[in-house]
């Protein structure tokens, strides 16, 4: 690696001060630091969608259909269906809008960066046998379904749990998400996990497995324009419902 004109270079190594940042970029390469809450009068605070996994992490696959395809296709039809809300002070910005790889620190320290006043991360189940159905809501607490339905994530830094009472808005937003979806025909349950984007320290999360790849019928279903477009309508009104009570800024 060439130095650049000017760099001094001290008798058998690099001078000082250059030496003391490279080490201090090698530390923080090392040992990334946890998300900061935002600061104080940091502009907006936009609805952030998650779809799950992308690039060479296809999450779920069966028989073809693969999780990270059908999250972002979700995710942007629901941004889509957002931009057309009554509440117009309701901006969407998505983790990714592409087939790219994403990791899991990066969604979380990115969504606190944006002030987000929503997190809402997109998934697709998928476990053994064929006749589990329906949409998981979770937010942050203590493993409350089988075992054999939580997910296995890559390493990442540690997290400490997220405000109480940011858990409490997490909760009540999962609740209103597996409400409105019961309401328009759709099962779909809440639950609480420990799953690491619902540690954000900023803003209420939650990650909502949509539906079971495993399943055939509920898979061709997921696969459907038209049964993806009633469930966006109803993931919509569930956000729109939570934040008409608060003040969301403008992008």
């Amino acid at each position: 690696m060439g130095l650049r004109a000017g760099c001094k270079i001290a008798r058998g190594g690099l001078a000082p001060a250059l030496l003391a940042a490279v080490l201090a970029v090698s530390a923080r390469a090392m040992h990334p630091p946890a998300p900061t809450l935002p600061a104080r009068g940091r502009p907006t605070a936009p609805v952030i969608l998650d779809p799950g996994h992308g690039g060479n992490d296809e999450g779920a696959v069966v028989r073809g259909l693969m999780e990270k395809d059908i999250a972002l296709i979700f995710a942007k039809k629901l941004k889509a269906r957002l931009a057309k809300s009554k509440n117009s002070d309701l901006p969407v910005v998505l983790t990714r809008d592409s087939d790219r790889y994403v990791t899991l620190d990066e969604r979380l320290v990115g969504s606190v960066d944006m002030s987000g006043s929503i997190f809402v991360s997109l998934h697709l189940n998928q476990v053994k046998g064929k006749r589990a159905s329906g949409a998981v809501v979770y937010s942050y607490g203590p493993e409350t379904l089988r075992a054999w339905r939580k997910r296995r994530h890559p390493s990442v830094p540690p997290m400490p749990a997220p405000p109480r009472a940011q858990a409490r808005d997490s909760e009540r937003l999962a609740r209103i998400f597996s409400r409105v979806l019961r309401g328009d025909g759709f099962h779909a349950e809440s639950s609480k996990s420990d799953y690491y984007v619902l540690k954000n320290p900023a803003a209420p999360s939650v990650l909502i497995e949509l539906g079971y790849l495993n399943n055939p019928d509920e898979a061709a279903k997921l696969n459907d324009p038209a049964y993806q477009d009633k469930m966006v309508d109803s993931l919509a009104r569930a956000i729109e419902e939570y934040a008409a009570p608060k003040t969301v800024t403008k992008l």
